[in-house]
């Protein structure tokens, strides 16, 4: 675990690759119902699938019976685990997010901003993402065929004499 500071869970492969979750509250839920703190529509994830509990200066995850299993570095968990900066968690066999400390302050005093894909999760964050079906298109990338390709120069051609 590491000492104070502020926490992350970035979609490393699954829907929303890239998708950050701020973890600012001291229990947050992760499953694909839209009740928990954090959704992830995706077929290996159970509806109430882990929780992530702020002590000890981070987190630890705990599965909640799900159906696929929650993963750290590989590992099954059986238990409550703590987690370190850069533990890789996984979700079934399909869903891989990474944990990471952060740091909120910035150098000179205040408060930075959160990073502008963030989605924080705490007391008055809505839920991360509506409910529904899985869609695997809706892992593309923000703008995909928002624009059909241009089409191909117009030639002429004419009759040589």
């Amino acid at each position: 675990m590491q000492s104070g500071g502020s926490f992350r869970l970035i979609v490393r492969r699954g829907p929303q690759p890239n998708q950050v979750y701020e973890l600012v509250k001291d229990i947050s839920t992760l499953g694909r119902d839209i009740t928990n703190d954090i959704t992830i529509n995706d077929p290996e994830v159970s509806r109430h699938h882990c929780r992530f509990t702020r002590g000890g200066g981070g987190y630890t995850i705990e599965d909640l019976g799900s159906t696929n299993g929650t993963f750290v570095n590989g590992q099954r968990l059986t238990g409550a685990r703590p987690l370190s900066s850069g533990d890789i968690v996984g979700l079934g066999e399909t869903v891989i997010l990474a944990y990471e400390a952060t740091s909120m302050a910035p150098a000179g005093g205040g408060y930075a901003e959160p990073p502008a894909q963030a989605t924080m999760v705490g007391p008055s964050a809505a839920p991360a993402q509506a409910g529904g079906y899985y869609d695997p298109y809706a892992a593309q990338a923000p703008g995909y065929a928002a624009a059909p390709p241009a089409p191909p120069p117009a030639y002429s051609y004419q009759d040589e004499p």
